[in-house]
């Protein structure tokens, strides 16, 4: 009643539900991604008969229910800050640290102490956006309704001004390295092992299209990495040539002759650790004049599904500036149905490989969505490199695999950020999925 007029009082105006801003919605997906890593590194850290919702539950003595929402949401992909919904909460993720702490055996501290930081970031997003966990995940409904169906993650930066940035910083790596490319090419293969069923082979071709270099440009150096041995000691190189030739020193056998400009320069391999390290030398009447180079080799690697950390990484780095990216990558049939794939951009450094679980360190924002090709090797023209098809024929050829068996991924940007990585990721962690040599 209005106490002047003894009339009715208007209903108040409902609340609108606002979908976060483009700006929040980056920060929750970066909040999200930590802590779905974290969870994942904290529950690695027991022993595996309490990695489960019961086991856990019996490890720490707490209610299972808890345990059972943790154990969901870190055992499925990251698909984005939907992860959130799946979670038991901010009280029932401290009470699992807390008990965790007390337990025995505990996991490290420092693993403790990491979700805990994830936890008070998780904290702090909801404070900011609504002051609920209710509020946030209904502004992330309202934004996902509102919205185009795309890829999981972030929304990129606006892309007419992350396009004018890539353009500033290609022009500024170029006349500091002394170097750039028309274009950047890698064609990737993955199919499970012909001789092991734990492993899985890997085939690669990847160049540089249109390289022109000045006289006092810094070296020439390509690295390519595969997943580390489980004994790091092992002897053996890990890297060959598609005809499985030594890749040591000078290395001829690398260099895809049909689609390297003449005069062919040297390559000199190493291979350090989980690193094949190529280093690029052309003659000095090559210097100021556009040159193709296109390498290839071969490795295998441990199966992922059977990792403890069930995940594989397909990486492009931009060593140097160039004007467009082809990286594509394609999956064996039966490698392709057992995971989720999905793409980020990153800033590197050495050290990139070892931090598989803490990706959301160095991730950016401005990243291409991922193409998915399809069976076979049918794809998109590719007008940057016209003989991007002719190449990837080529691979398959060489090393006899039967290109409709295989399903095809692509990441292709202009103007690709230097000194970044672009990062297609597979992850096998899919419950109803079995790994290879397992039962069920």
């Amino acid at each position: 009643m209005s106490p002047e007029t003894g009339a009715a009082a208007p209903p108040r105006a409902a609340r609108v539900l606002q979908p976060l801003t483009s700006e929040e919605l980056v920060r929750a997906d970066r909040v999200a991604q930590r802590l779905h890593e974290e969870i994942q590194a904290f529950l690695a850290a027991f022993p595996p008969t309490a990695r489960n919702a019961s086991g856990l539950a019996r490890h720490l003595g707490v209610d299972r229910t808890s345990c059972q929402r943790a154990v969901f949401a870190a055992s499925r992909p990251y698909e984005g800050p939907e992860f959130f919904s799946r979670l038991p909460g901010v009280k029932g993720l401290r009470l699992l640290v807390e008990a965790a702490a007390s337990s025995d055996p505990a996991p490290d501290r420092g693993v403790l102490d990491a979700l805990v930081t994830a936890i008070d970031q998780f904290q702090d997003l909801i404070a900011s956006t609504g002051g609920s966990m209710t509020r946030l995940t209904q502004r992330l409904v309202v934004g996902a309704a509102s919205t185009t169906p795309g890829a999981p993650g972030a929304p990129a930066i606006a892309r007419d001004t992350a396009l004018g940035s890539r353009v500033q910083m290609f022009e500024a790596a170029t006349a500091l390295t002394g170097r750039s490319s028309d274009c950047w090419v890698a064609v990737y293969a993955y199919q499970p092992s012909r001789s092991d069923p734990k492993e899985v082979e890997l085939y690669r071709a990847n160049g540089l299209i249109g390289h022109v270099a000045r006289g006092d440009a810094v070296p020439l150096v390509v690295h390519s990495f595969t997943t580390q041995k489980e004994d790091p000691t092992e002897p053996g190189e890990r890297f060959a040539s598609l005809e499985d030739l030594e890749v040591k020193g000078h290395s001829p056998s690398v260099v895809l002759s049909e689609f390297t400009s003449e005069p062919v320069p040297l390559v000199t391999s190493r291979q350090p650790h989980e690193f094949l390290v190529q280093s690029i030398d052309a003659t000095s009447g090559a210097f100021g004049r556009p040159m193709d180079l296109m390498l290839a080799s071969r490795t295998t690697m441990p199966h992922p599904a059977m990792q403890q950390l069930p995940i594989d990484e397909a990486w492009a780095m931009v060593n140097f500036p160039c004007r467009h990216m082809y990286f594509d990558v394609y999956l064996h049939r039966d490698l392709a149905r057992a995971c989720l794939p999905s793409l980020d951009s990153h800033l590197w450094g050495p050290d990139f490989a070892e931090h598989v679980q803490n990706r959301w360190q160095t991730r950016v924002a401005d990243c291409p969505p991922l193409q998915l090709l399809g069976e076979g090797l049918r794809r998109p023209p590719a007008p940057a490199y016209p003989r991007l098809a002719e190449l990837t024929e080529h691979l398959f050829d060489r090393v006899s695999l039967q290109s409709d068996e295989f399903v095809g991924f692509r990441c292709e940007v202009d103007y690709p950020l230097w000194r970044a990585g672009y990062c297609m990721r597979f992850d096998y962690s899919r419950p109803d999925t079995a790994g290879p040599g397992t039962d069920g």
